[in-house]
C-alpha cells in the first residue's frame, strides 16, 4: 500500500457498507500525521457530528476533532456561494435562481446538482485558501451510495464535450480537468465480504475505470473475519478457538449454530479471496480492516475511526518495510 498523496478523495461503496465510518477513519489517519482534513458529505443530515456530540453541521465547515473538520453539501447555498460571491449576479440570483419554478427545475433536473457539488469541491481543493484563507491538506468526500457516487465523474465531462459557452460551461471545463488529474483526484472503494457488496463493486471497477481512467488508490475490505483467523478459510474449520467454542457448547442446538456459524465466516473468506484475487489483477491496493463489532464491542461509534486508522497506518508500514527489504 504506498502512501496516498491526492488532495481530493472520494470515497465510495455500497450503502451500509461502513464507507462513512471508513472515510472518517482515512481522515483520522491522516490527521495523526498532522494533515489538516476536511469530509464532506452529501447526505440528508449530517451523520458525523451527532457521532462526537456535536449538532448536525450544514453547509458551513465545522471542527469535529482536531485537524478534522465537516461540512454537509447543500445545493441552494452552493449555488448563492457561486452566483453572488463568485460572479456577483446577486440581481440574478434573487430574481431568476430563487424562482419558485426555476429552484423545481435545479432539483428536478438531472446533473445541476452533481455540477454545482463538484464545483464546491474544486473551491474546496483550488480557490478557497486564496477567497477565505481556508487550508487543507486534505479532502475527503463520503459520496453518496456506489451508483451515483461513480456516475460523479461523467457529469462534468459530458456537459463540457457539449461546446457550450458561459460561466457554468467554464466551471465544468475546469472540474473536468481537476477530475483527469490523477496527482490531485483519487478514489478509494469500500466493501464488505459479502455476496451483494462484493458483486457491486466488481461491477463498479470497469465502470470507475473508464469515467475516471484509472483504478482506485485503495480497496477497503470492511468488516474482515481473515484478520481474525490464523490461517486461511479451510483452516477456519479445525482452529482451537474454534474447537474450544462448539466442544463448550452444552446441547446439539447450540453446535449446530456454531456450525452454520462457521459455514456463514467461510463464505465470507471466500468473497474477500475473489475481491483480493480480482484487484490483485488490476493492481488495486487491499487494506484489510477488522470487524470491529466482533473484536472490539466495546468501542463507541465516535471511537471507531481511530482504531480502523491505526490499522491503515500499520498496513502502510508494513507495506513500506516489505517495499524496503
Amino acid at each position: 500500500m504506498e502512501p496516498i498523496r491526492q488532495k481530493l478523495l472520494f470515497v465510495l461503496g455500497k450503502g451500509g457498507v461502513g464507507r462513512t465510518t471508513c472515510a472518517m477513519a482515512l481522515a483520522t489517519a491522516f490527521a495523526q500525521k498532522g494533515e489538516r482534513v476536511l469530509v464532506v458529505q452529501w447526505a440528508l443530515q449530517d451523520a458525523l457530528s451527532p457521532r462526537y456530540g456535536l449538532p448536525s453541521v450544514g453547509h458551513t465547515e465545522r471542527e469535529v476533532m482536531k485537524n478534522i473538520s465537516t461540512m454537509n453539501f447543500n445545493v441552494d447555498e452552493a449555488m448563492r456561494e457561486y452566483f453572488v460571491d463568485h460572479l456577483g449576479m446577486r440581481l440574478l440570483h434573487s430574481i431568476v435562481i430563487e424562482n419558485k419554478h426555476v429552484q423545481r427545475l435545479i432539483h428536478a433536473a438531472p446533473g445541476v446538482q452533481e455540477l454545482f457539488f463538484l464545483g464546491r469541491l474544486l473551491w474546496l481543493v483550488e480557490l478557497a485558501q486564496e477567497a477565505r484563507g481556508w487550508s487543507y491538506n486534505r479532502v475527503i468526500v463520503d459520496t453518496p451510495a456506489t451508483g451515483h457516487g461513480v456516475s460523479l465523474f461523467t457529469i462534468a465531462p459530458t456537459i463540457a464535450s457539449f461546446g457550450m459557452t458561459g460561466p457554468l460551461a467554464h466551471e465544468c471545463e475546469r472540474v473536468a480537468r481537476l477530475l483527469a488529474d490523477a496527482t490531485k483526484v483519487g478514489t478509494v472503494f469500500v466493501t464488505l465480504p459479502e455476496e451483494l457488496p462484493v458483486e457491486e463493486t466488481l461491477e463498479s471497477l470497469p465502470k470507475l475505470q473508464r469515467e475516471l481512467g484509472r483504478p482506485p488508490l485503495l480497496m477497503a475490505i470492511n468488516k474482515s473475519i481473515s484478520r481474525h483467523s490464523q490461517g486461511d478459510a479451510q483452516s477456519l474449520a479445525s482452529e482451537s478457538w474454534y474447537l474450544a467454542f462448539s466442544q463448550s457448547l452444552g446441547s446439539d442446538a447450540a453446535r449446530e449454530g456454531a456450525r452454520l456459524l462457521l459455514g456463514d465466516l467461510l463464505k465470507r473468506n471466500a468473497f474477500e479471496r475473489q475481491l483480493a484475487s480480482a484487484c490483485a489483477q488490476q493492481g488495486i491496493p487491499v487494506a484489510v480492516l477488522s470487524d470491529v463489532a466482533l473484536t472490539h464491542p466495546e468501542l463507541t461509534e465516535k471511537e471507531v475511526p481511530a482504531f480502523l486508522a491505526n490499522e491503515l497506518r500499520e498496513i502502510e508500514l508494513r507495506d513500506a518495510g516489505v517495499a524496503k527489504a
